[in-house]
């Protein structure tokens, strides 16, 4: 089963003129949110069968974009 791609200015709309405050500003906060949709991009291409990867790829790539968001989350709570 594939969902869409994980928007942070959807997910976060409390968020939303800090998250685009920070990425034109911080190129560290910018940065984090460009591996972010890449990494979600992927995990939507995986899902829709668009491109070939195991259980175990996948289960790690959602991983990593959990460690992400979750880093992105405490830099925007910490504004």
């Amino acid at each position: 089963m594939w969902m869409d791609h994980h928007d942070l200015l959807r997910e976060f709309p409390e968020f939303a003129q800090a998250i685009v405050t920070l990425r034109a500003r911080d190129g560290h906060f910018n940065a984090l949110c460009g591996r972010f949709d890449a990494t979600s991009s992927e995990i939507v291409r995986i899902e829709r069968g668009e491109v070939p990867a195991g259980d175990d790829q996948l289960k790690a790539l959602r991983a990593l974009r959990l460690k992400i968001k979750d880093e992105i989350v405490a830099l925007l709570r910490a504004t």
